[in-house]
């Protein structure tokens, strides 16, 4: 898991201005472990912990701030984002 966790940090920090370019792997090793229901910030802390790139974190605070009830929800959210 380590090295996922490496190499889906490493691909984010070089797409820091693009949605385009994050890997989606990095929404899942977020919420692994993560409690629902979860709101926003719960999942920005989260993403901390886990040593997320602030461009993960810039995605993370452009989701509504809700309350999000399963891993389907946050990654909905997530491409909802992507599309913008």
């Amino acid at each position: 898991m380590k090295g996922m966790k490496e190499s889906a940090m490493s691909g984010m920090s070089k797409a820091t201005g693009s949605l385009q370019g994050l890997d989606p792997r990095v929404i899942d090793m977020i919420m692994s472990r993560l409690n629902f229901p979860a709101s926003k910030n719960d999942l920005i802390t989260r993403a901390q912990d886990s040593g997320a790139s602030q461009g993960i974190l810039d995605v993370l605070n452009q989701f509504e701030d809700k309350q999000y009830n399963s891993s389907d929800d946050v990654k909905a959210e997530y491409q909802r984002v992507q599309k913008r």
